[in-house]
């Protein structure tokens, strides 16, 4: 069912349950007045019967004549009186049959006056004290005029409510489409877009109500989206490079080898230049493998480690160290803790040292001296490693895209690599709940920032 019947069938059913207890209060207290109005007025013959006959001794022959030419009489009036054995000495319009029990009889002598309806006549009795005993008087008649009103107000309600229901139904229906138009806008929108026309968003409305916020948040989303698929391309596209030279490489050398009959020494070069390629494409899928393997769905089964994050760097500084004879690696600590234990963190520690180990080789790569700093130090539930060179500084056009993988800028397009190291950086620190953040300004040293909670 939609959202449009659903809030229709509510707004319906709410309006129509409140116009039903109006309109059953209505006919309630018009029954209810109708009613008490004739029992006063059946009170009333009862009275003036009982007074004439029993207190005033008149002719009955006298009352009956008297009630004959009245013009007040109610639609088949009747009076019967009873004595004290319950046997009747007046009775009125006797070609009407109204039988009263005796256990009503009693009743009424019990209760002193009782009204209720019987067979369609509306009856009221009333109980007279006497020195010869008690006397009850019944005054009957039909409502006619007043059970005809209540049947014509029930039909009048009966049809006005089903008309309201019916305006309220429609009203609903067409109130329920205007407040969901923006929905089905949004709906008609996104099922227009496709890759090619991705750039289409959202009109967001300048006031500020649910559907503006959910317009804005799925433009948000969209953009997400839309950057994620510029990202993937780009992924895709280094990738394909990055795979493209060295086995064009290896292709082109093997083809060349095979042209003409050549010296073993030219045989063994063209292998061992070959052998470089395939080395470069294995290194290659050893980091490409290692981004993929890095994600928070892992994370329970990789962070099992308990590192020590000094001994850690010290490690580090011997492995890059070891790479080129060029670089030159510094290690300062900061003001330390006494308990060695808020030194350490619990991770993977070949993923740290991977991520550590870039950081610092990257350093010294593009430093102008070949050097690089880093500096340990503590806060409260953080442990910070900040690894630092002087050298040319990143741009500012290419800081948000440098943890994206195979991204190069045109400083870096003659430098060896794939761009996959600070991304896979990024992925490891994420992993371990820290947070990786990079200072480059023109004529500043360039610090990239780690911290973790210990």
């Amino acid at each position: 069912m939609t959202i449009r019947k659903r809030l229709t069938i509510r707004f319906t059913g709410l309006v129509s349950s409140i116009m039903l207890l109006a309109f059953v209060s209505i006919y309630a207290f018009c029954w209810y007045f109708i009613s008490s109005d004739f029992y006063r007025r059946l009170d009333r013959k009862a009275n003036t019967a009982g007074d004439m006959l029993i207190r005033h001794k008149l002719d009955a022959q006298l009352i009956r004549q008297l009630n004959r030419i009245r013009k007040d009489q109610l639609p088949e009036q009747k009076i019967i009186i009873f004595d004290n054995r319950d046997s009747i000495i007046f009775i009125t319009n006797e070609s009407l049959t109204l039988q009263i029990d005796k256990p009503t009889l009693v009743t009424i002598r019990q209760s002193k006056k009782k009204d209720f309806q019987q067979k369609g006549y509306y009856i009221s009795g009333i109980r007279f004290m006497t020195a010869s005993g008690q006397y009850v008087v019944i005054a009957s008649a039909k409502n006619i005029y007043g059970d005809e009103f209540l049947r014509r107000l029930i039909w009048a309600l009966s049809s006005l409510f089903v008309l309201i229901a019916a305006i309220t139904a429609i009203s609903g229906w067409l109130f329920a489409g205007d407040a969901l138009q923006p929905m089905q806008q949004i709906d008609y929108t996104l099922s227009a877009i496709f890759p090619q026309n991705r750039s289409e968003r959202l009109t967001v409305a300048k006031d500020d109500d649910e559907i503006s916020r959910l317009s804005a948040t799925i433009n948000q989303l969209l953009d997400r989206v839309a950057e994620s698929f510029r990202l993937q391309r780009m992924f895709v596209a280094n990738v394909s490079h990055e795979l493209k030279n060295p086995l064009t490489q290896i292709s082109s050398q093997l083809e060349v080898s095979l042209l003409k009959q050549r010296e073993p020494e030219a045989y063994r070069q063209t292998i061992r230049s070959v052998l470089d390629d395939v080395r470069e494409l294995a290194t290659l899928t050893h980091e490409l493998l290692q981004l993929s393997q890095v994600n928070k769905d892992n994370a329970p089964g990789m962070l099992t480690d308990v590192v020590r994050l000094d001994e850690l760097v010290w490690d580090v500084r011997d492995e890059v160290t070891a790479l080129n004879s060029r670089y030159q690696v510094s290690v300062s600590m900061g003001t330390l803790p006494d308990d060695p234990d808020q030194l350490t963190l619990h991770g993977n520690r070949t993923l740290l040292a991977t991520a550590l180990k870039n950081l610092t080789e990257n350093a010294c790569k593009f430093a102008d001296d070949g050097r690089a700093q880093v500096h340990v130090s503590t806060e409260p539930n953080t442990l910070i490693v900040s690894i630092k060179n002087t050298g040319a500084s990143i741009p500012a056009d290419d800081l948000p895209y440098i943890f994206e993988p195979f991204y190069r800028s045109r400083q870096t397009a003659d430098v060896r690599g794939y761009g996959v190291g600070l991304s896979l950086v990024s992925r490891i620190i994420r992993l371990h709940g820290g947070q990786l953040t990079v200072d480059s300004k023109p004529g500043e040293p360039t610090v990239f920032s780690i911290s973790m909670p210990h």
